[in-house]
């Protein structure tokens, strides 16, 4: 009916050791080498587009705009702004002037022990409306 199992004497599932960690070790320093490679020509390619792309100069609006604002900061002045369809003449104070008068409103005073802080206060220095 069927023909006998033939035994094969030969085994071939069991690679040999020496070989094995041979090609592992080979193929290790291949794959560091192509990684280190390629990684070489991505920030090579980086810093040629960096270098074209970086201005070092700062324009010179921005510099005198910067220089304009920190003057504002520092001086008193009136400015007039639209609020519901009227003109209103604000007050500009110095940036340090309004500092002062923000930190010495939230100060208690000698004597009270807490003094709750109103959520309503009235600012420092009134607007007035000119018409």
């Amino acid at each position: 009916m069927s023909a006998p199992a033939t035994t094969n004497s030969t085994q071939i599932d069991d690679p040999e050791m020496g070989a094995t960690w041979f090609y592992s070790f080979v193929g290790i320093i291949f794959f560091v080498a192509f990684c280190l490679a390629v990684s070489v020509l991505f920030f090579g390619v980086e810093r040629e587009l960096e270098e074209v792309r970086v201005i070092d100069a700062r324009p010179a609006f921005s510099t005198t705009l910067k220089a304009q604002q920190k003057e504002l900061l520092a001086q008193y002045g009136t400015y007039t702004e639209e609020v519901d369809e009227q003109k209103v003449e604000r007050i500009r104070i110095p940036i340090a002037r309004a500092i002062e008068l923000v930190s010495t409103a939230g100060q208690v005073p000698a004597g009270v022990a807490s003094a709750p802080i109103a959520a309503t206060s009235k600012p420092a220095v009134p607007a007035k409306p000119t018409k």
